[in-house]
Formats: structure tokens, C-alpha cells, sequence
């Protein structure tokens, strides 16, 4: 069965979502999906592997839709980081690997 971009639309219209980084393994910059059903405040949190944090992205309020966002890694060292997306009772995290 094929899945066309509108029927994935309609899907996860009415929910929150985080999608797989890509690329990944990544090597100085990748890009993140965020889908929003409606209108909220949204934080989106850089950790490495000890949970510490190594960016804050987002910190604000968006209207609904989807967003690309790209994180930048020129700065840190190879290793395994987390994308971390909060947002009203919504929380999910995607593991990323940067390769130097």
C-alpha cells in the first residue's frame, strides 16, 4: 500500500509529532520535523548522552503546522545526542548520532 503525502497529512493532523532526524548518523547539520496540531507554547532541547544540555532550541509559542528545524553541530563532539520536544502534555524524544 502506498501512502501519498496528503494521506500522511491528514493523519497526524490533530496530533503532535516528532519525526527521525535526518539525515542520521550526521556529520555537522541535520534537520528535525515538527508537526503541531494547534497553536502552543513549544520547547525543543538538545542533550548529549549524560543529559546535559547542549542547545535550546526553541522556547516559544508556534501557530499550527509543520516545521523543519535544523541543528547545527559544527561546535560538538561525535557522539549521541538527544532532540527532546515538549509541548502542553505532549513529550517525546528522537535519538540522533553525530559522526565526525
Amino acid at each position: 500500500m502506498t501512502v501519498t503525502a496528503a494521506q500522511r497529512q491528514e493523519k497526524y493532523r490533530n496530533r503532535f509529532l516528532i519525526e527521525q532526524n535526518g539525515p542520521n548518523p550526521f556529520r555537522k547539520k541535520t534537520t528535525i520535523k515538527i508537526s503541531l496540531p494547534y497553536r502552543t507554547k513549544i520547547s525543543v532541547i538538545i542533550t548529549n548522552a549524560y543529559g546535559k544540555v547542549v542547545d535550546k532550541m526553541i522556547s516559544s509559542i508556534h501557530n499550527a503546522g509543520t516545521y523543519d528545524v535544523e541543528f547545527s553541530a559544527e561546535e560538538l563532539p561525535q557522539g549521541t545526542y538527544f532532540c527532546h520536544v515538549v509541548a502542553d502534555n505532549f513529550c517525546e524524544s528522537k535519538e540522533m548520532e553525530l559522526a565526525k
